[in-house]
């Protein structure tokens, strides 16, 4: 791939007198030039697109079905809000993750060591440039469920607008929040006191019963005008002194590592052992190490459990918890994978002697050693919190195991090593929204409508969680020779 962004592009302003209208105009041409080069112009350009016609038809689907349009509108800016989360993330990537997605680039963000432009300067563009390049992207195409909503009226430009600049304004909440956090790393807080705030703050809120509250405030167009002012004022602020209070020269503090390769390797009884043990040390000695993928999955079960018990207020029924649960979970095989490639590239093993079938097999060996215990143990939570029947958390079990191989050989048939790279690619995107509907919407169906479930419907759906098991073995399989076929021709 071509640099993103060199010097002679940036031009003749570059340095101290670049005016940060000039600054935020080369960056969004990088954004652009960066996703089309990867997904191909059309393919991203139709992305927008994808994400209306889910939002859409997903938000009429909810209505229809007698979702109050609270919860519709709710989800939404939760969807808004997390995709801030992850956004924010952005400006403060490092250049061999980067690299190992897009190749060898020099992006603009980078330059601050070799031109005369000030790293907070430059973080704070790139991010101001983050929220309108994606509130346009990914925000306003979400804005359309507000039609499902509200119906079609002579005022319906003027609510989808509203709609978009209460998501936007949550977006932001979003981005300000990692940012702070990202922020209070480099003063030198460890890990372990963020988090504790972060889940005493949590359980805080739940126990003091202030959802309500935090609702009002962080889905504004139900709110008033002060409300909202608040909110933005209160963003701004964070985000700015997020800024200033950063510490651009930051670095990870050296550690010492064992020699845990040879112990680790002989210790597994398979053929590629050095391939596996590979996979599971860059998973451990990167940042947050093994508990990222148990962090992603916990995050994914209190998801799901509100959402039990948002149904359960609205229509009175509660899903069969282990059909439900072990339907949703599996998802988690998505994250997990994407923490095991993240910061590898198939690339980097063309100096050794395998192939890249053999690296795609070692991949799938990593993915089962880390993802078992990352489902098993928030599933086996889900189903003694909500009092699952034994015939429920068996087959719920059942379709765990099912669904999480299904969905990662989906992923990685269609992904290959950069499971993040069809996420703004709508065809991909599109295949793989379509892949798990089919499996798991019948599912969802099911666990609503028989409740305790019967025998019949256990056994129907333990046959299928075997079956697309079975097929999520087959895909990814096929994917090593399917990836190594194409890197060939490219």
């Amino acid at each position: 791939m071509t640099e993103a962004t060199t010097p002679e592009q940036v031009g003749s302003g570059t340095g101290a007198g670049l005016s940060t209208r000039r600054l935020l105009a080369v960056l969004f041409r990088e954004e652009w030039r960066l996703h089309t080069q990867l997904f191909g112009g059309w393919r991203f350009a139709l992305f927008p697109l994808v994400i209306a016609v889910l939002a859409v038809s997903g938000t009429v689907a909810l209505v229809e079905t007698g979702t109050a349009t609270e919860t519709v509108i709710g989800g939404l800016h939760v969807l808004a809000f997390a995709f801030g989360l992850y956004s924010g993330t952005a400006g403060f990537a490092g250049s061999d993750m980067l690299e190992n997605v897009f190749g060898r680039l020099s992006l603009l963000l980078s330059s601050s060591t070799t031109l005369p432009l000030s790293r907070r300067r430059l973080l704070g563009a790139f991010l101001l440039k983050d929220a309108l390049f994606y509130g346009v992207a990914f925000v306003l195409p979400m804005a359309l469920g507000s039609v499902a909503v509200d119906g079609l009226s002579a005022t319906t430009p003027l609510s989808i607008g509203l709609f978009w600049l209460s998501l936007c304004l949550v977006f932001a909440v979003g981005m300000a929040t990692t940012v702070a956090l990202i922020t209070v790393r480099t003063r030198g807080a460890p890990p372990w006191a963020i988090g504790l705030a972060i889940a005493v703050a949590v359980v805080g809120i739940w126990a003091t019963g202030g959802l309500g509250t935090l609702r009002t405030v962080l889905v504004p167009i139900d709110g008033s005008a002060v409300t909202a002012g608040g909110l933005t004022a209160v963003t701004l602020v964070v985000a700015a002194g997020s800024l200033l209070l950063y510490d651009p020269t930051y670095g990870r503090p050296s550690r010492t590592a064992t020699d845990r390769f040879a112990a680790l390797s002989e210790a597994l009884p398979i053929d590629n052992a050095a391939l596996v043990t590979k996979s599971l040390l860059d998973l451990a000695r990167s940042s947050g190490g093994v508990w990222k993928p148990f962090v992603s999955a916990g995050i994914l079960l209190a998801l799901v459990a509100a959402l039990v018990g948002v149904v359960d207020s609205i229509t009175g029924i509660a899903p069969a918890p282990g059909i439900f649960f072990g339907g949703v979970l599996g998802l988690s095989a998505f994250t997990t994978y994407n923490w095991l490639t993240q910061f590898d590239s198939l690339e980097a093993y063309l100096t050794y002697p395998v192939s890249i079938e053999d690296v795609f097999r070692a991949k799938r060996i990593a993915f089962v050693l880390v993802g078992a215990p990352t489902v098993a143990v928030p599933y086996l939570a889900a189903v003694l919190w909500f009092d699952a029947t034994l015939p429920d958390a068996v087959v719920g079990a059942v379709l765990l195991a099912g669904y999480a191989l299904y969905y990662y050989g989906l992923t990685v048939y269609i992904a290959g090593f950069d499971p993040n790279e069809f996420l703004f690619d709508a065809v991909r995107f599109a295949t793989f929204t379509l892949g798990v509907a089919v499996a798991l919407v019948p599912t969802l169906v099911a666990g609503f409508v028989v409740i305790p479930p019967s025998l019949e419907l256990v056994a129907g759906l333990g046959v299928a969680g075997i079956g697309l098991g079975v097929v999520g073995i087959v895909l990814s399989s096929r994917a090593g020779p399917r990836w190594d076929a194409r890197y060939r021709t490219e």
